[in-house]
């Protein structure tokens, strides 16, 4: 008998190692079809859950110890089901016991988490309209805040980054957005590069400024990959923030990344309108960077004789740059002709106001070496090359 159980003995012994070595929650089981159901879980540990009937939703909570992220993942799913969840709030005192945080997503999910919280959610069927008696295996995974400048989600909380500042940020989880400032002080551009990027992620870049100290952040930039740049018309702090390009990646490896203050390479500079066109005459050599890319620049000249001129330049191998002759009438522009590629010649009237705009042909290139452009009459049938200096 004594030999029996210690024989016994050493397999609860065994049996209760493997328990403890365990990492399975095994079953929560019902009921936890409410959020004041719903079944506590252990982070990194796997459980099981089936939707057993048509209609059937099970309710789930897992404590976060602090800042960082939530990972709720699946292992095993009967194929005729399709897993979702949705986050939700308890409020006990209220009629309605949730107050849905999220809308519905598909599993694998991650949500970022600011403080110590209990999170709840609830899995079911997209669709409620199937059922299984397979078992579905699933765990929730706590992970630590990693990325040392978040949370950093809004204008509001925008990280100040000084020009040349090497940054390492994530872009995680998905629809991750980081906003950060920087001061400028005189006139000239803001570019951003970056080093590295991690293989599943395009960063995109969009610039924002407030009308004042009380004002909102408002976009003075469309969307740009990187390296994005704008023009700094305006001292002051400029806002910009970085997403991955249609927010359906992450990673948990860092971006590298730097923005650079530039000093203003161009003379003619501001000149990004008809308001700010600047005024040449014939016979003028003038330099115009198109930095950065996107760049336009406005030029106005009034001739006092019936011409006809011819605008030929020297410029950057990556620049094609091509101009469009505009006039003012009832207070609006109009365009006289299409774009032209340069060298070209322009047709115009005595004691008229002409403007024109030089752009790269595509908008999509830019240099800090700048396009040289002469203004000068034509005489005779003279006619040039592209690329002409007409030294």
């Amino acid at each position: 008998m004594r030999d029996c159980l210690k024989q016994l003995a050493g397999v609860v012994a065994v049996i209760g190692l493997a328990v403890a070595c365990s990492s399975s929650g095994g079953d929560i089981g019902e009921p936890n079809n409410s959020i004041l159901e719903s079944g506590m879980l252990e982070s990194g540990k796997s459980y099981t859950m089936k939707i057993d009937s048509v209609g059937d939703i099970d309710w789930y909570s897992v404590p976060v110890p602090g800042q960082g992220y939530l990972n709720i993942s699946t292992k095993t799913v009967p194929d005729n089901l399709n897993l979702q969840l949705r986050f939700a709030e308890k409020q006990e005192w209220e009629p309605e016991k949730q107050k849905w945080m999220t809308g519905w997503s598909d599993i694998p999910k991650t949500i970022a988490v600011l403080d110590p919280d209990t999170l709840y959610f609830v899995i079911a069927d997209n669709y409620n309209d199937e059922a299984s008696d397979e078992e579905v295996e699933f765990k929730t995974e706590f992970i630590e805040e990693f990325d040392e400048y978040e949370p950093n989600d809004e204008p509001d909380n925008a990280v100040s980054v000084s020009s040349g500042e090497v940054m390492e940020t994530a872009f995680f989880p998905k629809t991750d957005v980081d906003w950060f400032k920087i001061k400028v002080e005189e006139l000239g551009y803001l570019m951003l590069q970056a080093r590295s990027v991690p293989d599943d992620i395009t960063v995109n870049a969009r610039y924002a400024k407030r009308k004042d100290a009380f004002g909102k952040a408002e976009y003075i930039s469309g969307w740009q990959k990187l390296p994005a740049g704008i023009q700094v018309t305006e001292e002051g702090e400029y806002y910009f923030t970085l997403v991955d390009d249609y927010n359906d990646a992450m990673s948990r490896e860092k971006a590298v990344w730097k923005i650079d203050y530039i000093a203003e390479v161009d003379s003619t500079e501001p000149n990004n309108s008809f308001e700010e066109a600047y005024s040449v005459s014939i016979g003028d050599t003038v330099k115009a960077a198109i930095f950065p890319k996107g760049d336009e620049d406005y030029f106005t000249l009034t001739p006092d004789s019936k011409l006809t001129i011819r605008l030929a330049a020297q410029h950057p191998d990556n620049i094609k740059p091509e101009v469009k002759l505009y006039v003012i009438e009832d207070f609006e522009e109009k365009a006289i002709g299409s774009w032209e590629k340069l060298p070209t010649q322009l047709q115009l009237e005595r004691d008229r106001k002409y403007y024109f705009v030089l752009v790269d042909d595509y908008n999509d290139e830019y240099s800090m070496e700048p396009v040289t452009l002469r203004i000068f009459e034509v005489e005779g049938d003279e006619t040039g090359t592209e690329n002409d200096t007409d030294e």
